[in-house]
């Protein structure tokens, strides 16, 4: 009979939960550049696919009351050109690649990855590099996401009867 801290591995043996948290440990290699920029780097060589994610410490917890909403705004602002991409440049060139991009702003953080083929590494190391220096906003581009965002709380919170964000006054 078999203990009541042992599992079955996919084969049926059994294992203990030590076991199966080592199966699943992933190798995780952790670093700071000189600019104070923390990597983190867990290579995985099973596809040949990689997947650059950035966090930034910004979300909507940080924002005061009464002037909510900036930090789902400047993710939505950093899709519109940096200084050396155009519009949607970002965009064109991951999916002209095979991959897939998005952003999501939480309560501590605002992130953004692509997934793209694992030759594409530096393209997309580069494209974030230049999104990280800073979007181009001009007052066009500016009214144009504030009205994209003001249209996304009223589809997916103002239309949930139940439910809320937490950051809408």
């Amino acid at each position: 009979m078999e203990s009541a801290d042992s599992w079955k591995s996919a084969e049926g043996a059994a294992v203990t939960p030590a076991e199966a948290a080592a199966a699943f440990r992933v190798p995780v290699e952790r670093g700071t550049l000189a600019n104070g920029l923390r990597v983190v780097v867990s290579p995985e060589h099973s596809a040949p696919v990689i997947c650059v994610a950035v966090y930034y410490g910004v979300g909507m917890r940080l924002e005061p009351r009464g002037r909510t909403g900036f930090a789902h705004l400047f993710e939505h602002l950093m899709f519109q050109g940096s200084p050396q991409m155009a519009k949607m440049e970002l965009v064109a060139l991951v999916q002209a690649n095979g991959g897939l991009l998005n952003g999501s702003t939480r309560t501590d953080f605002t992130n953004y990855f692509e997934v793209l083929p694992s030759h594409t590494l530096e393209l997309a190391l580069w494209m974030e590099a230049d999104r990280m220096r800073g979007p181009v906003i001009t007052q066009a581009e500016l009214d144009n996401q504030r009205d994209v965002v003001k249209n996304e709380i009223r589809v997916n919170v103002l239309n949930r009867p139940y439910g809320s964000f937490p950051w809408i006054d």
